[in-house]
């Protein structure tokens, strides 16, 4: 079987770090920055061009709201993070530039407007209403490292700093 090459951009809220490998049913606390998408990260340069973007930009801290239910059948348990005006921009920074970039979204609905910060509820841990949340360090994510559709890879953490 076949699988095109796909990636997402997340904030983690544990400590991952770079060349990093978990199974995709062990998802790492996070929230989504920028959902699944397609692109050719070298062939763009996407990276370089995503590190001159976050260069000045400082680590934005908002808090957990109310927990909600996500999917089809409304079977995912997830706690929404409150969005923030810094938050937003950010999103919409990140997601125009893989726009530039020639990035095909898996689901355009969920970006720009449709943005949804949330921090899906998961068997180790969880976020809870009312806690602190600081996105400091966006980790790009190999959803296929190696072909291998049921493993995920952090290939690149970029730290948020602020000028």
């Amino acid at each position: 079987m076949t699988y095109s090459q796909k990636y997402t951009i997340v904030q983690f809220f544990e400590d991952i770090k770079e060349g990093e490998e978990y199974p995709m049913a062990n998802w790492p606390l996070h929230t989504t920055v920028a959902d699944i998408f397609a692109v050719d990260l070298m062939g763009t340069h996407f990276i370089e061009h995503l590190e001159i973007l976050l260069k000045d930009v400082p680590p934005i801290t908002t808090t957990v709201g109310d927990d909600n239910y996500f999917g089809p059948n409304a079977d995912v348990h997830v706690a929404l993070i409150k969005n923030t005006p810094d938050l937003q921009i950010l999103h919409d920074g990140i997601v125009s530039l893989l726009e530039l970039s020639g990035a095909k979204f898996n689901n355009p609905e969920f970006i720009h407007k449709g943005f949804l910060p949330h921090s899906t509820v998961q068997k180790h841990g969880r976020m809870n209403k009312d806690d602190t949340v600081t996105f400091d360090a966006l980790s790009i994510i190999d959803m296929f490292p190696g072909g291998d559709w049921q493993q995920r890879k952090v290939l690149k953490t970029i730290k948020l700093r602020g000028k």
